[in-house]
């Protein structure tokens, strides 16, 4: 039975992340809009063998604009009913029980509902193997912090016909300052882990996708980084990293 979920995701050659997104997401929701922005990577062949039904969409957009970006896809979730996510590759929905998520979405009363975010951080000196494409990614990493951001990683979801969004989709105008956590969900963001050779270059490749005009301005601030400033914040960040599997309240992800 269709619980009317469908989540967007825009990427650009993410297929390393893409073998543990799309076999974890695709039997979590109903459809899937994937936003391609010109890979010339196995993103799309993956999509197409990993996740058969759904679309694949071509960017109107040539760079990675952060408010062309938005735009686009709140245009594509207004052709959507029913609820909506929309989630970067390195951000995963967890949820415990599917289909007491979607009675939950249903039951509450609201259109619109944060998740509760949790940055992922391999501990220093990583002590992880490399990680199995065959593995869910979640089950080979445990490491993290539950809201290090604050709201910035608590991703919505919402059945409004498009987001609202301030850039970033980190705020909505829709919420009018009331901000409604979802039980037992949460958004795992994979910021630095698996932290290996792999992340260190998709990290510093992003920022050559963004035009000028908003590193003139400072938005998308975090992108600009050489890989010593790279590794300088992951080693600040990773100081506190906990092992999640020992958290009562999410280590049900992880074991």
């Amino acid at each position: 039975m269709s619980s009317g979920l469908t989540v967007l995701c825009h990427y650009y050659n993410e297929s390393y992340m893409l073998q543990w997104w799309l076999k974890h997401h695709y039997t979590l929701f109903d459809h899937g809009i994937m936003i391609d922005y010109g890979s010339t990577d196995r993103s799309n062949a993956l999509i197409r063998t990993l996740a058969p039904m759904w679309e694949i969409r071509k960017s109107r957009n040539k760079d990675f604009d952060l408010v062309g970006c938005d735009q686009e896809v709140m245009e594509i979730e207004r052709e959507i009913h029913g609820w909506k996510m929309v989630l970067n590759t390195t951000e995963f929905l967890c949820v415990q029980d599917k289909a007491a998520f979607v009675k939950q979405l249903d039951h509450m009363g609201l259109s619109i509902y944060r998740t509760t975010g949790i940055t992922m951080l391999d501990p220093l000196g990583n002590c992880y193997p490399e990680p199995d494409a065959n593995v869910a990614l979640f089950r080979q990493r445990h490491h993290g912090i539950i809201q290090l951001e604050t709201f910035h990683r608590d991703r919505f979801i919402h059945r409004h016909p498009d987001g609202a969004y301030e850039i970033g989709r980190h705020r909505s105008a829709h919420l009018l300052g009331q901000d409604i956590y979802l039980k037992d969900a949460y958004t795992l963001h994979f910021q630095f882990s698996p932290w290996n050779e792999e992340m260190i270059k998709r990290k510093l490749f992003i920022q050559s996708r963004i035009p000028q005009k908003y590193r003139e301005t400072g938005l998308g601030w975090q992108h600009y980084v050489d890989r010593r400033g790279l590794e300088e914040m992951y080693r600040e960040r990773s100081m506190n990293t906990k092992d999640l599997r020992m958290d009562l309240s999410c280590g049900w992800i992880f074991n």
